[in-house]
């Protein structure tokens, strides 16, 4: 959801979606080998990534706080009058979360430790 509120605001042009949709089919790929080979990176991989993504989202809201960046609509259910800054401020936190997750998982893994994969609410063993 990140991205398509992301490129939804920036409205890319066709080739730049394809150019998203390549990169996006490579990485699912990749990550999918990775994650078959070893967990514990594939989950450090996600939160490296995530960990970039909340250092983009800190700087993009810097660039609102200095008026760089006009209001847009959330998705997040915020109050009508939300701005942009809320929305980005809301996905930073997602970012962050699977980042927390994500290393968490790795560092569960490297200790002999799994995922369990249930219904439950409760996912880690």
């Amino acid at each position: 959801m990140h991205l398509m509120t992301m490129m939804e605001l920036v409205k890319p042009k066709w080739y730049e979606r394809l150019l998203v949709m390549l990169v996006q089919g490579i990485f699912f790929n990749s990550y999918f080998v990775c994650y078959v080979v070893s967990l514990r990176l594939a989950h450090r991989i996600v939160g490296y990534l995530e960990e970039e993504a909340v250092h983009s989202y800190t700087e993009f809201l810097k660039d609102i706080d200095d008026g760089k960046i006009v209001i847009a609509i959330d998705y997040w259910r915020l109050p009508k009058d939300a701005t942009l800054k809320d929305v980005v401020t809301v996905i930073r936190a997602d970012e962050a979360h699977h980042r927390d997750v994500n290393h968490f998982a790795s560092d569960i893994r490297n200790k002999g430790k799994g995922i369990e994969r249930s219904s439950s609410s409760n996912w880690l063993s």
